[in-house]
Parts: structure tokens; sequence; C-alpha cells
């Protein structure tokens, strides 16, 4: 069964407006009408892409097909989660010892104590929670705005602050590996949030964050956010001052996509959230 959520690149709780965004900002990418130069291999799989969003939206934009399609999507998850339970063949057996035996020191405590070994994708995940943690405290201990909590769709924490003359919203997501498809996600979500949040009266300021410890497929990740970016009809997210920062949670660095111009009062937003990773612009 094809997975139109990802197809999307949303979640599966995506809200309709959501749904609409992605739709429309990968059909405006994607719509073989902007690429009439190219070559007839070309436009066929553009022809096929359209498709495949055309039918992901007809069924996920329909609340009757989608309680449908998602009744589908449990039903099957609960017939997968019952097999492996029940298929404990030796590959399975096999697997488990290999991810262990990964992560297991090779020299055992004193006491000999046996303590439960988390696999390697729940340590990854781990530390991409407690690196989006960090950033989030050391936002929250500078004295330069009041932050309130905000929930926002798509995004593991979010913070604002309002003034009388400006608007700041930062959302983090982490991603134990990032690649083209979580990359797509964070895009997608990055537009509902800008849409919902762009104030009319006051200057708004939007910083995303994004913490991962694997990185998957560079090229295609850049150009997931840059596409965001450099489509002259997305009207959304032209000329709202926006900056997102890849934080890579294993080496210490910082990573930027999208648009490169300096916006001062989100480079001092940087400077605050990151100090050791992020070089003020000289």
């Amino acid at each position: 069964m094809e997975d139109y959520y990802a197809i999307l690149g949303l979640d599966q709780g995506a809200s309709p407006e959501s749904i609409k965004l992605a739709y429309r900002r990968l059909a405006r990418e994607s719509h073989p009408d902007r690429f009439v130069n190219s070559s007839e291999a070309d436009k066929n799989a553009l022809s096929a892409r359209m498709a495949e969003l055309n039918v992901a939206y007809s069924v996920l934009s329909d609340a009757g097909r989608r309680r449908e399609y998602d009744e589908k999507i449990r039903i099957m998850t609960k017939l997968n989660a019952g097999s492996s339970q029940d298929g404990r063949t030796a590959t399975v057996t096999q697997t488990v010892t290999q991810t262990v035996t990964q992560t297991v020191s090779h020299t055992a405590t004193k006491s000999g104590a046996s303590g439960r070994i988390a696999p390697i994708h729940d340590t990854d995940a781990a530390l991409v929670r407690d690196f989006s943690k960090q950033l989030r405290a050391n936002l929250l201990a500078s004295k330069e705005h009041s932050w309130e909590e905000k929930v926002l769709e798509g995004f593991d924490w979010g913070l604002e602050s309002v003034s009388w003359s400006s608007h700041f919203c930062v959302a983090a997501r982490g991603f134990a590996v990032l690649d083209p498809a979580a990359a797509k996600k964070f895009a997608n979500y990055a537009e509902v949030v800008v849409s919902r949040g762009n104030r009319a009266v006051r200057k708004s300021y939007f910083l995303f964050l994004l913490p991962f410890q694997q990185l998957s497929q560079w090229q295609s990740v850049a150009a997931e956010f840059n596409r965001l970016f450099a489509n002259e009809k997305n009207k959304t997210m032209s000329g709202v001052p926006v900056k997102m920062v890849l934080f890579d949670a294993q080496r210490g660095r910082t990573l930027r996509v999208g648009p490169t111009a300096a916006i001062k009062p989100l480079d001092e937003l940087l400077l605050c959230l990151a100090p050791d990773l992020v070089k003020p612009r000289s």
C-alpha cells in the first residue's frame, strides 16, 4: 500500500492545512509545465510524480477517504506487529544479537550487573533529544527575549516572543537520521509555521533548528531545503526573515541551508543557542 503521508512529506496526524500547503508546494516544484525544455524522459518522470501527488492529495484531503486509509494503516501496523512477535526466527535473533554486540562494551563491569542495552537507533535518538533540549535551555537562559511555549505542528518544541514591534518564533525538530524524506517533512512543516505565524503588524522572524545524528545523501537533503526558498511563486516564504540551521549533534558542527544573507536578530539568537558552534559573521 502506498504511503500517502510519505509522498507528501508529512506525519500521519497532519492537519488539513498542512496537507494542502505540502501538496501545493510539491506540485509547484514538480509540475511538467515548469520544465518545457526538459527531455522526454524527464517530462515522463515529472508526470508520474504529479500523478502520485494528486492521488495522495485526493485521499488525504477527503475526510472520509482519509479515515478509511488511516484505518487500513492501523490494521496493517497491528498485523505486522503481531507477525513480528510470533515469528521469532533465527534471522531476527541474529539481528538482535548483532545490535547488542555493537553497542555493548568490550569490558564487563566489575560488579557483573547486566543492564538493558539500548539499540543503536534508540541511542542516536536519545542523543538528538538531549541536544535539542540543550538548545532550548540555552535560548531560555538568554535575557534578550521573554519566551513563551508555543505548540507547533510537526515540531518537538516551539518558543515565541512577541513585543510591540517584533515577533520571534523558534522551532526545533530532531532526526536520528537526516535524509531527503526527513528534510522534506521538516521543510513542509516550516512552511506551515510561517504561514500561520507571520504577522501583518509586527515584523516576524523565524528560526528553525534541526539536530541530527547521522546524515544521508547530503546533496539531496540540501536540495529539499533550497527548493523551499528558491521557488519564486511561494508567497508564504517570500520576503520573510527565515533561517534554517542543521546541528550535527555527533560532530558538534552546524550546516546552513536556504538563504545565506545575514539577518542580525536571528544571527544573535543563534549565538545564544549555541555559542560554541555558531561563529559570528565578520
